[in-house]
């Protein structure tokens, strides 16, 4: 069976300061062998490098860094910051990320926003680079710009929340759909109804931690401890079995950014 891999975990945030490594040792004593970790500013990608070169130990899963200027901090992110990125994959990274448009939290500043994303896009394509994408209200100007662009790494639509017919043309695109916690909860019909819908070679799993917890830990701080039964919850929805769900997701994440174990 192929390790387990979180697809999009902040583990390098500040909420989890205290208990970092006793989390990252009990999610590797279960079974988990890598999470994708996501860079969301200039400022925080120093701490981000720091987390992954502080926990190499096999004891840890494998942290697998990406670099990127996130939509919804569009306040911290200054003109130079898109020429630092290019300096900045060179660090180990897999993915650029996590980039992307948002509608929902603020729309007003979306000209700089769309400005941001084609800068990065541009810089992941001379990277051949996959991208993690935050998309809110914006999935279809989103995939507009990535076939624009030209990309030909794809990337996971991270907490995916459209519709099946734009996740299909995500998928065309060469793109993962990634699930989690919000698929969990009973009300989530139309994610789970994507979730039925999708091929296998199309899905793969994360936790978003620390946000988007999951129905069973609602309320409290998510942690990437929660995938495993995220994945239990979302094999019954798909019915197939976990083991089923576990490899093919982590065997997706591998062809796509290219990691062995």
């Amino acid at each position: 069976m192929n390790p387990l891999i979180d697809s999009h975990c902040h583990i390098d945030f500040a909420q989890f300061d205290h208990d970092r490594g006793a989390i990252l040792e009990r999610c590797r004593k279960q079974g988990m062998r890598a999470l994708v970790v996501p860079g969301v500013t200039l400022e925080q990608w120093p701490a981000l490098q720091s987390t992954v070169e502080r926990f190499t130990d096999p004891a840890y899963p494998r942290l697998l860094p990406a670099y990127g200027l996130h939509p919804c901090f569009m306040d911290a992110h200054s003109s130079g910051d898109v020429d630092e990125l290019d300096a900045w994959l060179h660090q180990g990274a897999v993915a650029v990320g996590e980039i992307g448009l948002d509608r929902f939290h603020d729309s007003s500043n979306l000209d700089r926003q769309l400005k941001l994303f084609k800068d990065q896009l541009s810089v992941a394509r001379s990277h051949h680079l996959p991208i993690l994408v935050h998309a809110r209200k914006t999935q279809d100007l989103v995939l507009k710009l990535v076939k624009e662009s030209g990309l030909q790494s794809g990337g996971i639509m991270h907490a995916f929340s459209g519709s099946l017919q734009q996740a299909q043309r995500a998928v065309d695109l060469g793109f993962k759909i990634g699930f989690g916690g919000a698929g969990t909860y009973d009300r989530a019909n139309r994610i789970r109804a994507i979730l039925r819908a999708l091929p296998q070679h199309a899905i793969v799993f994360e936790t978003d931690a620390p946000d988007i917890a999951p129905s069973f830990a609602m309320g409290d701080r998510n942690s990437p401890e929660n995938l495993f039964r995220i994945v239990e919850i979302l094999a019954e929805v798909r019915q197939e079995p976990v083991d089923q769900l576990w490899s093919y997701s982590s065997k997706n994440l591998q062809e796509l950014l290219k990691i062995t174990f």
